[in-house]
């Protein structure tokens, strides 16, 4: 803190820096407490701790053009020679001059070396920074604050901070929400999302207290871990299985016991096992992608019975059985079907209504009371099953995912955020006043009680619902697994902060740049929930923008303001289902907002990826006070990237497909395109080289800078057709690793660096020279994704769920 602080610290209390801290304190940084830290340094006096613009600082008064006056921060910081350090200070030099110097000492204190910032001026506040590699022997660092021998003024100095070249920040975002839940012998178990380096959990919860009674770690192994699971099934046994990420494994829990038996991948199963179904007689059935399998467990062995399950099926989805007429029913994507299987005879049949044929997948079905519950979209759908044919009983709009098993006639859902329920014999849908506040993963009977588990904003819910009183709770969970969350965004806030978005759980992680605390396992501060998926950041206008998964949403927020969010735009719910920009159509609902940017006067624009089995992306142009609009821009590809000038938005597509496409990518070039913010009108700027996506674009002063397979490209807005290709790297492996075609580099203006340009593509941090479009290669780590800068300049970067930064 360097504002006034009506907090009174106690000198005794200080406590020096931890060695193991991610940030480097120097312990009295903002001079909150005094000089206390900072020791005398040349000419004796001439440095205090005063008040100075509402702020506490230190200020050296230098009234001697013979004298050199000063402030260390000793004994100085653990520091490793061959390491790069720089130092940063807030200063306002009233009169004359003022420096900042790094010092590098070894363990006797001897001084080895110093870096200097250079003189400064100015009558306002300023940011200055000295950087310089620590010698051999070097031991310790310090920072020194400055008025030189032949200087006379007045400096006031504040926020004194230290960071090394390379800083692991650690976890950004925890996650306490379950992705699927059974129920056996009154507890529900329940999987948690982990990350490649944190192995997901399975927590038993006793119904009748509503606590966590066992915690169990899913095994694994390096080259095939287990991030997280979407499936969860009890055999009629008792025996929990449970279907995981991405290897397509299969898991067995004995309730009661400490640890979880790994049954190895699902035969054939290429990354999940999206649904888990008890058979009769102790087997269970399961679904997987990007394959469309459906398969059985029974006796130790995986048998495919399907694959895939119907012509170009690359999901099973959803899953359903029928054990009196031993018949399974599957709901199939990208192209969606309900697809009945007879075990008997082997045989298909397709019982999707034509009127639902335009929809990507059948999300989730419920064999129960006699009749199939299929969820499409939010439509539940209540079907009577005549033999091969289905028969349409009802359908209710808006419901929620999960549906309850039947109990005396009804079945019971989430709908409009008040539980309902249906009657099966009347068709009468009935609300109730009970409001759940949870995203349910599963529901059961106990005792005569509707349960349900489910993620809330803060944390895991138990609901509970007494049919026969109306009698309702909801509450918190307590000792659920709190897990990391991999990071999937980042970007700048306009408060200065560095804002992180989790991967599938949601979340979001606040960093305050070189003021993290020592604990790399944890975030410095509470996770923020209310948002899921988040795939973009972006500070406009005063205010942090969010482009969120699923449906493409955009969130407003303005530093301060409660959180979650506001929600402005859903491009889920634009466009047609049955439409994907062919001729005479507009755009299919959109779903993944890679690309934001600002245009004047408050404008959004959002470059989108597809709802699943849809090709054409689209460019959401919204602004407050606004309806907002989602347009067709080049069909059949989906848009990535997105740069503003000269009032044009200019956007760069992949030919990839979303997810479900077959196949992956379209036969065509990826492109450049402009929309016209005066007139509406969009133009198509086909680049001199052919590649599957223009992953990356940004405004360089006034020109567009571009990654497009592993090139720099470069033009002027006014002449398009005029651009540039350099060779920077190889040809991205589209073929084996198709993520890259949505998201393989980034370009970044760093305000600090007016000379050049930063940027990622796969695991690597380069600068390019403005001037010469020279590029030089800074830091290479594995899994390198991302790229942000703060308001010192340094870069910030994410490996799987733990942040980076990098100073320059």
């Amino acid at each position: 803190m360097s504002r006034l602080l009506s907090l009174v610290v106690l000198a005794g209390l200080l406590i020096a820096p931890s060695a193991h801290a991610a940030d480097m304190h120097l312990g009295n940084e903002g001079f909150d407490n005094g000089l206390i830290g900072w020791s005398g340094s040349h000419t004796a006096g001439g440095v205090e701790a005063v008040t100075w613009d509402g702020r506490t600082t230190a200020r050296i008064t230098d009234t001697s053009a013979t004298n050199a006056y000063g402030r260390e921060s000793l004994p100085g910081l653990p520091a490793v020679a061959g390491a790069r350090y720089s130092a940063y200070a807030t200063v306002w030099v009233e009169s004359g001059k003022a420096e900042l110097y790094l010092r590098f000492r070894n363990s006797t204190g001897s001084l080895l070396g110093i870096a200097n910032s250079g003189e400064i001026s100015g009558n306002q506040w300023r940011t200055v920074t000295a950087a310089g590699r620590a010698p051999a022997g070097t031991a310790t660092v310090s920072a020194l604050i400055y008025s030189g021998v032949s200087n006379v003024g007045t400096a006031y100095w504040d926020e004194v901070l230290i960071s090394k070249d390379v800083t692991d920040l650690g976890v950004q975002i925890e996650s306490t929400v379950p992705n699927a839940t059974t129920f056996a012998a009154g507890r529900a178990y329940s999987v948690f999302t982990g990350t490649a380096d944190a192995n997901p959990q399975v927590a038993a919860i006793d119904l009748a207290t509503e606590t966590v009674t066992r915690k169990i770690t899913l095994p694994d192994t390096v080259t095939h871990p287990t991030v997280g699971g979407w499936a969860a099934a009890t055999a009629t046994d008792g025996s929990v299985y449970l279907g995981t990420y991405p290897n397509a494994k299969l898991y067995k829990y004995v309730p009661g016991e400490a640890t979880i038996t790994d049954l190895g991948k699902a035969e054939g199963g290429n990354s999940v096992v999206w649904e888990l179904e008890p058979g009769a007689h102790n087997e269970v059935y399961g679904g997987t992608s990007d394959d469309g399998r459906f398969f059985k467990y029974e006796n130790g062995a995986v048998t495919t019975l399907l694959a895939p399950a119907t012509t170009n099926a690359t999901y099973v989805r959803s899953l359903a059985h029928d054990p009196v007429a031993n018949v399974s029913f599957l709901g199939t994507g990208s192209n969606a079907a309900l697809i009945r299987y007879d075990h008997a005879t082997k045989t298909t049949t397709n019982l999707l209504p034509a009127a639902y044929a335009h929809n990507s997948m059948v999300g989730g079905l419920t064999w129960t009371g006699n009749r199939l519950f299929a969820w499409i979209d939010r439509t539940l759908l209540v079907l009577q099953i005549v033999g091969t044919q289905a028969v349409i009983e009802t359908s209710i709009t808006d419901v929620d995912l999960h549906h309850s098993p039947a109990r005396d006639g009804r079945v019971w859902f989430v709908k409009d955020g008040l539980l309902h329920s249906y009657d099966v014999a009347t068709k009468a849908v009935q609300a109730t006043t009970a409001r759940p506040g949870l995203d349910a993963t599963g529901y059961t009977w106990f005792n005569g009680t509707l349960v349900s588990i489910g993620a809330s904003i803060d944390g895991t819910r138990i609901f509970k619902y007494n049919p026969e009183t109306g009698a309702w709770t909801s509450r918190v969970v307590p000792g659920t697994p709190v897990l990391p969350a991999a990071i999937n965004a980042l970007g700048a806030g306009p408060d200065g902060k560095i804002y992180t978005g989790g991967y599938l759980t949601g979340g979001t992680g606040v960093y305050d740049p070189l003021r993290g605390n020592a604990d790399t396992s944890k975030p410095d501060r509470e996770t923020l929930n209310g948002l899921h998926q988040t795939d973009s950041l972006m500070a406009h206008n005063g205010k942090l923008y969010v482009g969120v998964y699923p449906s493409a949403k955009i969130y407003s927020y303005a530093p301060g303001d409660a959180w979650p969010p506001k929600l402005e735009y859903t491009g889920g719910s634009a466009g047609n289902k049955a439409h994907d920009c062919e001729p005479g159509q507009g755009p299919p609902p959109q779903d993944r907002p890679y690309a934001l940017i600002g245009g004047p006067g408050g404008t959004v624009y959002m470059g989108t990826v597809p709802k699943y089995g849809k090709r054409s992306g689209a460019l959401t142009v919204w602004k407050d006070g606004t309806a907002g609009q989602t347009l067709c821009v080049v069909p059949n590809q989906a848009v990535v990237s997105l740069a503003y000038a000269d009032g044009k938005v200019f956007g760069g597509t992949s030919t990839r497909g979303a997810l479900g496409t077959n196949p992956v990518y379209i036969d065509a070039p990826a492109t450049l395109f402009s929309y016209n913010t005066s007139t509406g009108t969009i133009a198509q700027h086909p680049l001199p080289f052919t590649t599957r996506a223009v992953t990356a674009l940004a405004e360089v002063d006034g020109q567009i800078w571009g990654l497009a397979g592993g090139r720099l490209i470069t033009f002027d807005p006014a002449n398009t057709v005029a651009i540039t290709a350099k060779q920077l790297f190889d040809e991205p492996d589209y073929a084996n690793k198709h993520s890259r075609a949505w998201r393989d580099g980034v370009l970044l203006t760093v305000a600090n660096d007016p000379a050049n340009v930063y940027g990622t593509f796969g695991d690597q941090i380069f600068r390019i020279s403005k001037s010469t479009k020279a590029m030089t290669v800074l830091h290479t780590a594995p899994g390198t994704e991302g790229l942000m800068a703060d308001k010192y300049g340094n870069l910030y970067y994410r490996i799987g769920e733990r942040l980076y930064r990098l100073t320059i």
